[in-house]
């Protein structure tokens, strides 16, 4: 009987699910869209029901498609969204819609671990520099503002630990890559600090247990398997954030490989043999998916997620066109973009439409173009926006480099928008360096079944697993007279912002929107 794999990367926009046989051929692919809500400005959350419910249907859905016998598929692996946390009662319902990693309500709260612990203490432990995306923002939100949710709450988990324990694992366990965006856990010990956690009045109890990435937890339970489609008693194995199993999927396994994700999120990572900490604390230092190693990472708070709201709200022609004729909606607005010059006439996008994480990590920060005249169109705001996220990402690989990270060979990852040549070949021109496109757009599912089969015993080693089943589709080759012109308008984007910043332009904006 052959075997397969399945990777599930349960985003935040959507779950997709994936199917691979061992030469890493995706044989099936399903993929499901859900919602996120915004109750107040700043504000993000999400209903963990429903991405468990869409779990389930889209798993339905991608075994049927594959005309697999369920019993072929010998182990789940999971790729999930990071730092989105839900509240759940000891019979693991949600007490309350999860707090998205997106959500920068918790201002406060970081300047409260400022106060309590300090900047540089907890960034020595925990290798993460403060800020809102971190679960444990969102964990002291919660009692100091809804204590009662705190008070009742068994555990504070993830989507991983919910859908691992609903599929038929015993407890909850959530891997060492998301724990070091919990901001609670020892980057070095790979366990929660328990100072920490003193200082900042958590109950450590209330935490999930960690575990090491392609760790067998359980198997397939009947209940999950009439729900599901996969076979009862098929492995589960412990997973990774999206983006360390997107490191793995993109060979970002040694030095000299970075991977750029333009998901929802975009994140920029690259392998570290040892856990090394940035002299200015803006970068990440982070638990690799590869158990007991390390990876240097930026976060872009939104990604394709800025691309997307384009779509959704200034491309009606190109959506109308799309439906119409089948066609791929950004395949169209791609071609407009194509008509534009490099540096969109003078416009400028400062893409931080769910503040700025890396290496800024300033949570008043938003969304701002610069440079707007009479002769812009939408296609210069679409090109300005695909520039402006990359732009973001060079000022975290041009920190790594700073830092003495050898760049050799950048593996460009991501669906919707983001897969396309033009954005493809924008990154190569504004990084100045060749970019893979893979031949599996989704490395994030595809890490996510390497660990599965990892855990399942198919292969002795990561290196043997990534070497069989990554495929490379095609480099594109930075055009170095475009790269020149990037350079002067990557000053001016740096410029901006640190001008619009440093006059408390963005923070006062925020307050004054809450009415603060």
């Amino acid at each position: 009987m052959s075997k397969y794999v399945c990777g599930i990367d349960i985003g935040t926009t959507g779950v997709k699910v994936m199917i691979f046989d061992m030469d890493g051929t995706a044989i099936s692919s399903n993929y499901s869209e859900y919602p996120c809500t915004f109750p107040q400005t700043g504000w993000v959350e999400q209903d963990g029901n429903m991405t468990w419910q869409c779990t389930c249907e889209t798993s339905k859905k991608a075994i049927e498609k594959s005309g697999l016998d369920p019993k072929e598929i010998v182990a789940i692996g999971l790729s999930t969204q990071r730092c989105t946390v839900t509240p759940i009662d000891k019979d693991g319902n949600p007490l309350c819609d999860a707090i998205s990693w997106q959500d920068s309500r918790s201002f406060e709260e970081v300047e409260d671990i400022k106060r309590i612990v300090g900047e540089e203490k907890f960034y020595e432990i925990t290798g993460y520099p403060l800020g809102t995306v971190l679960s444990v923002t969102e964990i002291m939100w919660w009692k100091k503002h809804k204590p009662e949710i705190y008070e009742n709450a068994y555990l504070f988990v993830l989507d991983q630990e919910r859908v691992l324990h609903n599929l038929g694992v015993e407890g909850y366990y959530q891997d060492w890559s998301n724990g070091s965006l919990y901001g609670l856990m020892d980057i070095r010990k790979f366990e929660w600090d328990v100072e920490l956690t003193k200082q900042l009045g958590i109950d450590p109890d209330k935490l999930p247990q960690l575990v090491p990435s392609g760790k067998v937890l359980g198997k397939v339970s009947k209940e999950a398997a009439e729900l599901t489609g996969f076979a009862e008693g098929t492995l589960l194995v412990s997973g990774a954030g999206d983006q360390q199993c997107a490191g793995i999927g993109a060979g970002a396994i040694k030095d000299g490989v970075i991977e750029v994700t333009m998901g929802t999120a975009g994140v920029t990572l690259g392998y570290m043999g040892q856990a090394n900490l940035d002299p200015s604390m803006k970068m990440p230092c982070a638990a690799h998916a590869i158990a007991g190693k390390w990876e240097s990472e930026g976060l872009q708070n939104a990604a394709g997620a800025a691309f997307k709201w384009y779509r959704n709200e200034f491309a009606f022609p190109e959506a109308q066109k799309a439906a119409a004729e089948g066609l791929d909606v950004y395949d169209l607005i791609d071609e407009q973009i194509e008509q534009v010059e490099p540096g969109c006439n003078g416009l400028i996008f400062l893409p931080y439409l769910a503040s700025s994480a890396a290496p800024n990590w300033d949570a008043f920060a938003r969304g701002t173009f610069v440079g707007f005249n009479l002769g812009h169109g939408r296609a210069d705001m679409a090109r300005a926006i695909l520039e402006g996220v990359t732009f973001e990402a060079r000022e975290i690989i041009d920190r790594m480099i700073s830092n003495g990270m050898a760049v050799n060979e950048i593996c460009l990852s991501g669906g919707g928008g983001s897969k396309g040549a033009v954005w493809c070949q924008i990154q190569a021109d504004i990084y100045g360096k060749p970019c893979t496109s893979l031949d599996v757009e989704e490395a994030t599912t595809l890490g996510a079944a390497i660990l599965a089969a990892l855990g399942a015993g198919l292969f002795d080693d990561v290196e043997q697993a990534v070497d069989k089943m990554l495929k490379r589709k095609k480099v594109y080759e930075p055009n170095m007279e475009n790269h020149a012109l990037y350079n002067k308008y990557f000053e001016l984007y740096k410029k901006s912002y640190q001008a619009l910043s440093s006059a408390g332009i963005y923070e006062d904006l925020v307050k004054t929107a809450l009415n603060k």
